[in-house]
């Protein structure tokens, strides 16, 4: 009887360790998923960026364009350097 639940026991700990590798894969897949995701937001965001200064370039050339950056904001009718 003692055997018995000594192997139970030892299967138990080899389909824990079975899953945990599993769990460790499914982590290191998520986090290569939700970088790459990350990164096409990250694109995209600057394309779309960049698509409206080359827009409002094109309907208003004589307008220097040099202050506009992706890394500024309007904070109090001012454009800043985002925090």
């Amino acid at each position: 009887m003692l055997l018995h639940s000594h192997q139970r026991a030892s299967q138990r700990e080899v389909l824990l360790r079975q899953v945990e590798g599993e769990l460790a894969e499914k982590v290191e897949s998520f986090k290569k998923v939700e970088e790459e995701l990350t990164n096409d937001v990250v694109d995209a965001y600057d394309e779309g960026f960049q698509d409206a200064i080359a827009q409002f370039a094109c309907v208003h050339p004589e307008v220097d364009l040099s202050p506009f950056a992706e890394s500024k904001c309007v904070v109090d009718g001012q454009l800043v350097l985002r925090e």
